[in-house]
């Protein structure tokens, strides 16, 4: 249970963040993050003594117990020492952070951020189930994109970056997900501590899952030809570019290959892919890295190459290469994270990054210059500093292939020169031009401190700190030193400084040189974008707002469809007219009556002229139906019906009362006054697509399998198992529960999409009483005293019905979403009477963004609660010995309903908001709304009567 509540914590920090940040002075606030991390961090490293002994803990929580999902905890060496490279890395940048930001609502939107990735980064590394690592997977790139577009509203770089890097990692994660599932149903299990224990190379399925698992981890640790996205993350602010880009998240993928290596790996494809990726992608980023001015491409250049470093190391066979790969992740956190700080700090200090325009900052900044000399140091591979170690190591995994040591040491090389600019050219070589200083003060140097002196004197004490860490991470027996003596790793990597100093001395020919040009992986990626984008403007071009090119379009799908399915001959085969078998019903001459109703109340919607008359006779057509359902036995179906038809119709006309008179006007004229050839036409359309779709109609009915369906299963199963005898009911609130769950986030995403839509660009409403008190005074008969009146006593009737729907669904027809559907409806009858002006002055108390939060935090607390104890996800919870009324049904499944209700109110109120926003009402109205003073007057004292 400890690792559960180590990873939600960072989450409920991240939920709290903003209204704690906002009652704390900065200082307090970073003490109290920075305490918290390293709470974290010495939490995890308790459980270094359980791992030592017994391997690994473990804690599950059912989640769908049929398809053999959980969430599942699995803390070993491998996951404890990323956990403390997370909690670790993140202690220093949370200090850092506090610091950094100017803006107190910047700095609370970045703790927000931060804390959610470090949470996301948390639940990969400590998933024990594939499904759920995915879910943490995706947390970490959805987090990433928001940080890296953190100044996304000033900056286009920002943009540009964030979405590239949503995109590359995001398709990425299409393949791992595929590739995990075939994993798991090839292994029988989608949990790790089984899938490790079994090696699926001979499996027909070996060659496509490890590809795309591959395919995810190397988009997400930035491999070449997938590399280019992670230099453009660089335009995050520094902190997120330290934590996320190299310490931590772009590690991921090297988690995950050595996650899956005792599952994948010791095979060809694996070998011979991740050698040969690993180290082209260090040599190529090296070779880019010393040619770059800016500090925090240079360095993210560097950061590339060393993921090379490691994905090449985990290729190796027989686990000969996990020693030196645990080594380099703990000494390339410990260096190049302080380096972005540095890079920060510098940043702040004096406006710029480009390292031509720095020089001779160590008269300014003596302490961070030597910061930068200790991360340098270590960087270069220097003894005693744990670079050196990680350097020896992996010299000494590939002793046996001399090309793969030549590309080593050349591009350790490469790495030593651009360790020697980092440090030189910003802070020793005096500047060419005049530097605009002002001191950045003392606390953003603690965090890049503690950093680099961990790095400076963890090589010293590697029989304390860094063997037993990676003891358990390493799964054969081995040993490691801070100097195993003068032998051929040494050796090269004596070389490999010499020449560094060396290409150090004639860098400016090499940075300044031409490059042969070939085509680089962000150009194929700005074509692939291009071309989708391209094809997404022809597509558009075809909505030209034509109903009758769309129906076109609709009758030629169902066409084909039918034709290449032989739906045809199934729809006209079953038509058998005989009078013998035909057998009336009571019911059926009343259905006649409303069919007759529905197609003449669709004949008026198409030939009134007046839009209101129109929307009323839709609104008629629909009870028709709804009428329908209620004789065919489906209460249930038939109320959604009715209230759906209802909000239409009120959406409706309220659109109406927002597009002025002439546009209507001109609308008709366009309907009513073409040719005789074009109304011909558009009927022909309309005829034709109805035929269609009532053959395609027909032949989906009279050729469904004659077999008991899972109909049956749920009447019977109902009350036994859920306590309810509405079915409808159970299956929405029980046996469906968590599509319902997933209905509602979707619904309340929609409402706050229209909101954002209808939102964009507009102020604070200026409340002309001509259309903010009586919006539809020009549409006759709606705003009057009466329906004032009426509208006063619905809104209460309406959230007392919506009670009763909630707490009666369970044994009528109702739920929660027909209860927020006419709560929703109460409110928009005040938006039509009211105005917008009124009707937000008088309903100030319906906040429809709350309804919203509070609907979905009551939904998923009461799907999550079952698993704390101990129970299934979305278990049903009744309390024992409490007898309740007649028709009530006391359990969690009301929870549920109440939670749906809120927001679905929520939403339908948000929508009605913002249509009803005066804002949105055309130029060509408003215009029309500025009459004098007088006429104003006049109509406001006819609305207050």
């Amino acid at each position: 249970m400890s690792i559960v509540v180590i990873t939600a914590l960072p989450f409920g920090l991240a939920a709290l963040a903003g209204a704690l940040r906002s009652r704390l002075p900065r200082v307090i606030w970073t003490v109290l993050t920075t305490g918290l991390m390293a709470g974290l961090f010495g939490w995890l490293l308790s459980f270094l003594p359980v791992i030592n002994a017994q391997g690994a803990v473990e804690f599950a929580l059912e989640w769908v117990p049929t398809l053999g999902l959980t969430f599942s905890f699995y803390l070993d060496g491998l996951a404890l020492l990323f956990g403390l490279l997370v909690t670790g890395i993140g202690t220093a940048i949370a200090l850092y952070t506090g610091f950094y930001f100017d803006d107190n609502a910047e700095t609370t939107r970045f703790y927000t951020l931060l804390f959610a990735f470090t949470g996301a980064m948390l639940g990969v590394v400590f998933s024990g189930n594939l499904i759920t690592l995915f879910i943490a997977w995706e947390l970490t790139s959805i987090t990433s994109f928001l940080l890296i577009g953190f100044k996304g509203a000033k900056s286009p770089d920002a943009r540009y970056g964030a979405m590239q890097a949503l995109l590359v990692t995001g398709a990425g994660g299409l393949a791992l997900i595929v590739g995990l599932v075939l994993m798991g149903v090839a292994g029988g299990s989608f949990e790790l501590q089984t899938l490790i224990t079994m090696n699926l190379a001979d499996h027909p399925w070996y060659t496509g899952m490890t590809i795309l698992i591959m395919l995810g981890a190397f988009t997400k640790s930035a491999q070449y030809p997938f590399h280019f996205w992670l230099p453009g993350a660089m335009a995050a602010p520094s902190p997120a570019s330290a934590f996320l880009h190299s310490a931590t998240m772009v590690k991921a993928g090297v988690y995950l290959l050595a996650r899956l290596y005792p599952t994948l790996g010791n095979t060809p494809l694996w070998t011979n892919t991740l050698t040969i990726v690993g180290l082209a992608t260090l040599l190529f980023s090296s070779l880019m890295a010393i040619r770059k001015r800016d500090l925090k491409a240079l360095l993210a250049f560097t950061t590339i190459g060393q993921l090379g470093v490691m994905v090449a190391l985990i290729g190796l066979p027989e686990s000969n290469g996990l020693k030196a790969a645990m080594v380099s992740i703990l000494a390339h956190a410990l260096y190049k994270a302080p380096m972005f700080l540095i890079a920060g700090v510098v940043d702040h200090a004096t406006g710029t990054r480009i390292i031509d325009n720095l020089g001779g900052l160590r008269r300014q900044m003596p302490g961070l210059a030597v910061i930068t000399g200790l991360a340098a140091l270590s960087m270069t591979g220097m003894i005693p500093w744990l670079g050196f170690v990680a350097k020896e190591t992996l010299l000494d995994a590939f002793l046996g292939d001399p090309l793969a040591l030549v590309v080593i040491v050349v591009s350790k090389a490469l790495t030593v020169a651009v360790a020697m600019i980092v440090f030189w050219d910003v802070f020793i070589r005096e500047p060419e031009e005049e530097i605009h200083y002002h001191d950045p003060g003392n606390g953003l140097l603690v965090g890049p401190g503690l950093l680099a002196g961990a790095g400076s004197v963890l090589g010293l004490l590697l029989p304390w700190t860094i063997i037993p860490l990676i003891t358990p991470a390493v799964p054969k027996e081995f040993e490691l030193y801070l100097f195993p003596g003068f032998n051929l790793p040494f050796a090269l990597s004596t070389l490999a400084i010499v020449v560094g100093v060396l290409i150090f001395l004639v860098r400016w020919p090499i940075i300044r040189a031409q490059l042969p040009r070939i085509p680089t992986g962000e150009e194929v990626y700005q074509a692939i974008v291009g071309s989708v984008e391209w094809s997404a403007d022809q597509l558009l071009k075809t909505q030209n707002g034509k109903v009758r090119l769309y129906l076109v379009v609709i009758l030629a799908s169902f066409v084909i469809i039918m034709a290449a399915s032989g739906s045809v001959g199934l729809a006209i085969d079953p038509i058998q007219l005989d009078p013998a078998n035909i057998i009336f019903e009571q019911t059926d001459i009343l259905k006649l009556l409303l069919l007759l109703l529905a197609v003449g109340a669709t004949v008026a919607a198409i030939l009134f002229r007046e839009h209101l008359l129109a929307a009323l006779a839709m609104g008629v057509m629909g009870y028709s139906i709804g009428g329908i359902f209620l004789l065919e036995q489906a209460p249930d179906v038939a109320l959604v019906q009715f209230l759906i038809e209802t909000l239409a119709t009120v959406l409706i006309i309220l659109m109406i009362g927002r597009i002025n008179t002439s546009h209507r006007e001109q609308a008709m004229r366009v309907n009513f006054e073409q040719r005789r050839i074009g109304l011909v036409r558009d009927g022909a359309i309309s005829v034709a697509l109805g035929f269609v779709v009532m053959l395609f109609a027909l032949a989906s009915v009279t050729n469904r399998p004659r077999f008991d369906t899972i109909a049956t299963w749920h009447i019977v199963n109902a009350y036994p198992l859920t306590g309810v005898t509405d079915v409808v009911s159970s299956i929405i609130a029980d046996f469906r529960g968590t599509d319902t769950l997933i209905e509602i986030v979707v619904f309340a995403m929609g409402a706050l999409g229209v909101i954002t839509l209808l939102s964009a660009g507009r102020g604070r409403p200026q409340y002309n009483p001509i259309y903010v008190r009586g919006l539809l005074l020009q549409v006759p008969g709606i705003a009057s005293p009466f329906t004032r009146a009426v509208a006063v006593l619905i809104l209460p009737f309406a959230l007392l019905i919506s009670i009763t729907h909630v707490l009666y669904g369970g044994s009528a027809p109702g739920d929660g979403f027909t209860a927020g559907v006419i709560s929703g409806l109460g409110v928009a009858v005040w938006f039509v009477v009211y105005g917008y002006g009124e009707a937000r002055e008088r309903l100030w108390w319906i906040k429809p963004g709350w309804l919203i939060t509070a609907g979905l935090a009551l939904a998923f607390a009461n799907a999550l609660f079952p698993l704390f104890i101990g129970d299934a996800f979305f278990a049903i919870q009744k309390p024992a010995g409490i007898e309740a009324p007649v028709g009530l049904h006391i359990a969690s499944t009301l929870i549920f309903e109440f939670s749906i209700f809120l927001t679905v109110f929520g939403g339908v109120s948000l929508i009605m908001e913002a249509i009803a926003h005066p804002d949105e009402m055309s130029s060509d109205l408003q215009t029309e709304a500025s009459v004098s003073d007088e006429a104003a007057n006049m109509v406001e004292e006819m609305v207050t009567k």
